[in-house]
C-alpha cells in the first residue's frame, strides 16, 4: 500500500492554535485537538485549576508530566 502525505500538518495545527489564541481564547480553554478524515477541530472546555497552573508554571506541574513542552511551539512566535 502506497503511502500518502499528511492530510494536515503539524504547522497547520499550531496555526490553528495561534489564531484561536489571537480571537481571545485562552490556552486554559484548548483541552484538545481532534484529527479525523473531515479536518481537524479544537477541543475547548472549562478551565480547572489544575490545568491553568500547569499551563502557567509548567515546571511545577505533577501532570501529565514535569517537562510539559505541549505550547512549545505555539508559544515560540
Amino acid at each position: 500500500m502506497a503511502r500518502r502525505s499528511a492530510a494536515i500538518t503539524q504547522t497547520d495545527i499550531t496555526r490553528l492554535i495561534k489564531a484561536a489564541i489571537a480571537a481571545g481564547v485562552g490556552k486554559e480553554h484548548i483541552v484538545g485537538v481532534k484529527l479525523d478524515r473531515e479536518g481537524v477541530t479544537l477541543l475547548f472546555g472549562k478551565p480547572t485549576t489544575e490545568l491553568v497552573k500547569m499551563i502557567n508554571e509548567p515546571s511545577t506541574a505533577e501532570t501529565p508530566s514535569a517537562a510539559d513542552t505541549s505550547w512549545s511551539d505555539v508559544d515560540a512566535a
